[in-house]
């Protein structure tokens, strides 16, 4: 099993539309997830980082079926801390 945090395609890189970017660690330590949506090759996810949504772009080398379901892991955990959400252990073979 590996955290989400550790797998090499997990966001490294935020934008806003403000242009303050925070940086992963900030995100980390005080962004809370607002929400994921999908596309064909992976998934938006949109963080609240003191007042400001952030967003980023993950593309894991996933099924379509296997990135629905990764999906639906990350919406049960909107309004959680990202700590917690990065922290969510993970096995990559058995549930993708």
């Amino acid at each position: 099993m590996a955290r989400l945090k550790e797998l090499q395609w997990w966001p490294k890189l935020w934008g806003t539309e403000a242009g303050n970017t925070p940086t992963a660690e900030e995100i980390s330590r005080n962004g809370v997830l607002k929400n994921v949506r999908r596309f064909s090759a992976g998934l938006t996810l949109m963080v609240d980082h003191k007042g400001v949504i952030c967003m980023t772009i993950v593309t894991p080398k996933l099924s379509r079926d296997a990135l629905i379901l990764l999906r639906h892991i990350l919406l049960q955990y909107c309004g959680q801390p990202m700590a917690v959400i990065e922290a969510i252990d993970i096995d990559v073979k058995k549930e993708f």
